[in-house]
């Protein structure tokens, strides 16, 4: 199955650019990583990186997902633990998810949102991973910078109609660019229909 998608992100009011994203077609299987270094400096963008492409590099097919996420998911974490936190709790928020025909398995940890919109209503997801049915449904994965700059009605907005998921992805950074909030976090849009 061919999947479009898009994606936007932007830096806010931050010095550092902390959030990450990766994007890749694993087999018949499309994979979408996204990663956030939840601090504003150099350690949490190099973070958010080296976590998107560990999992990304060791996700190779979408036979067992959930088993390859969660094998991936804990190798990032002893990465980021020798390489930058040292023994201190890691501070990155991750979030992956691998469609494969009309099904998306997922998995998170942390801040980031994995969001379902079926042209109807809008689903927040609040498991940490499972599976999904996703037929006629559009998938929003984001950063915590988007939900701090719009309410749960604009997204919505932002999501419905016929546009491709690139527009979409943009108007909504565009959106909120146009906020301007004065602490504005990264905010980070991929969506894929």
């Amino acid at each position: 199955m061919n999947r479009r998608y898009g994606n936007a992100q932007t830096i806010g009011s931050n010095v550092t650019q902390n959030t990450y994203f990766m994007t890749k077609q694993v087999g018949s299987g499309f994979l979408a990583v996204l990663a956030d270094g939840t601090i504003d400096s150099v350690t949490g963008a190099y973070a958010a990186i080296l976590a998107c492409e560990t999992i990304a590099k060791g996700f190779v097919s979408p036979e067992d997902a959930d088993g390859q996420f969660k094998r991936q998911f804990a190798h990032a974490a002893a990465l980021l633990n020798e390489r930058l936190y040292r023994g201190r709790q890691p501070r990155v928020s991750l979030l992956a998810a691998c469609f494969l025909g009309n099904t998306m398995f997922y998995r998170s940890v942390g801040d980031l949102s994995l969001v379902s919109y079926n042209g109807r209503e809008l689903t927040v997801e609040r498991e940490e991973a499972g599976q999904l049915d996703r037929k006629g449904v559009t998938t929003l994965l984001c950063s915590q910078g988007v939900w701090q700059a719009l309410a749960e009605i604009d997204i919505e907005k932002l999501l419905s109609g016929r546009r491709h998921p690139y527009e979409k992805a943009q108007n909504m950074i565009e959106a909120v660019n146009r906020r301007n909030l004065k602490d504005q976090r990264s905010a980070l849009a991929v969506i894929v229909a």
